[in-house]
């Protein structure tokens, strides 16, 4: 059976790589808020952006807070959820503290604020994948965002950006507003940012091919690009024929490909290419 990151079964080997792979990317974001926020005041979003409000405002460490704000989220999701994730989400939780206090008070020394600002930014949001993609998270209010997406069928995205918002608005009277509108630039790059890494380069596109030469085309699609086709039946609206619809979803570096099939069987076909954001299933990503 494939690895299925959500199964509570465990997999030494799979779970030992997702372990693996939340330690490095705890140290890697630690040493980006340190050496690129930090220096210049910024806040990071979550329960990592609460704690370094508090840093900010009072000079205690700000590694104890993440521990601390940690500790009731994952009480309360080790109710709601338990299994693998939570488990994941505690160790991610240590392991993420660890990381801030042996990175804190490092400095990358980039003097322009705007660049470290968006480098930090970039750096959070393309290393957040990796982890989301293992089926884990690194804990703080992800946690809290799933529960409430899965029990109230609350939108993950909705809330943390309500959260985000009140430590920014938080930073605006502790601070400053421009420090602040920094910050939100800068998570809103971050956002973006890990978009972009959890749809990859390489993303998925649906088709459709109208061609009389249809039971040419599919044939070859299957033989030389190894993807599966679906026939779809329809009717011209204009000319009453019935005619068959080809259907198939291809990566972007199989479309030229699926392009030279199309010519050389039909030079009339009419081909639609669509942006497809997310395919599960057999020979794309795993169905969760």
């Amino acid at each position: 059976m494939p690895y299925t990151p959500l199964n509570d079964k465990f997999d030494f080997k799979q779970d030992s790589f997702t372990l693996l792979t939340i330690a490095l990317i705890s140290f890697v974001q630690s040493l980006a808020i340190n050496g690129l926020y930090v220096p210049h005041g910024f806040l990071s979003g979550g329960i990592s952006g609460l704690s370094l409000l508090i840093h900010y405002t009072t000079g205690l460490p700000g590694w104890i807070f993440i521990v601390l704000l940690n500790i009731p989220v994952m009480i309360v999701g080790w109710k709601f959820m338990r299994g693998k994730f939570i488990i994941f989400s505690i160790l991610a939780t240590v392991l993420f503290s660890l990381s801030f206090a042996l990175t804190e008070g490092f400095s990358l020394n980039v003097e322009n604020p705007i660049i470290s600002g968006l480098a930090g930014a970039a750096i959070l949001g393309i290393t957040g994948a990796p982890v989301v993609k293992r089926g884990a998270s690194l804990g703080g209010m992800d946690v809290l965002a799933l529960i409430l997406s899965r029990k109230y069928s609350f939108p993950m995205g909705t809330f943390n950006i309500m959260f985000n918002l009140f430590i920014m608005s938080m930073l605006v009277i502790f601070s400053s507003l421009e420090l602040a509108l920094m910050s939100m630039l800068a998570m809103f790059i971050s956002n973006t940012a890990f978009n972009y890494a959890m749809q990859g380069l390489n993303r998925s596109n649906t088709v459709f091919i109208i061609s009389d030469k249809w039971e040419q085309i599919a044939p070859t699609v299957l033989k030389e690009l190894h993807r599966g086709v679906t026939y779809i039946p329809a009717k011209g609206a204009f000319t009453g024929k019935d005619r068959i619809l080809v259907y198939c979803i291809v990566k972007t570096t199989e479309l030229s490909a699926l392009r030279r099939i199309v010519k050389t069987c039909d030079e009339n076909a009419l081909f639609s290419i669509i942006e497809t954001k997310e395919v599960v299933g057999r020979g794309f990503g795993a169905l969760n």
